[in-house]
């Protein structure tokens, strides 16, 4: 059987895209897939908790685990000392990749009648600076969240 190579292409370009949006899940498809995780504690809360969890929304007085729906799992977790409790604090972090070109100089050798020389010539090179974004921090106390700050993502 002989194959068209523009077919081919076509139709490994349209997989990869497909491949490619399966791999992205809206934040709703993310909140169904950890209720389905924790299906049994989800049934037991009350219908309007529910819905308000399925549309993300978490409010002061939900438990840690109504917090585990909505928003996953913490990137770091540590402890807030205060004068009357010790806090659990949920942080949720992103990480931002952007990439910096610059000219570098490269030295080598030149040998001319006997001698030896230094020549400079600049290269490109592309590093990348990783930067750290916080844009969610939840604080909980027994279990229950008492503090959600919504810090959002830098524009």
């Amino acid at each position: 059987m002989k194959v068209n190579i523009r077919t081919w292409f076509f139709c490994s370009a349209i997989a990869s895209v497909v491949l490619f949006m399966m791999g992205c899940l809206s934040n709703a498809e993310w909140i169904e897939k950890r209720i389905a995780e924790r299906q049994a504690y989800f049934a037991a809360l009350p219908a309007e908790t529910q819905t308000r969890i399925r549309s993300g929304l978490l409010q002061i007085g939900d438990t840690a685990d109504d917090a585990w729906l909505v928003y996953g799992s913490p990137t770091r977790v540590y402890n807030r000392l205060t004068a009357t409790s010790t806090n659990e604090v949920w942080s949720y972090v992103t990480t931002d990749m952007q990439p910096v070109d610059e000219f570098r100089p490269v030295y080598y050798p030149i040998m001319s009648r006997g001698q030896t020389y230094w020549a400079v010539d600049h290269v490109l090179q592309r590093s990348y600076i990783y930067d750290r974004n916080e844009y969610l921090r939840l604080e909980l106390n027994n279990k229950k969240v008492i503090a959600i700050e919504n810090i959002g993502l830098p524009q």
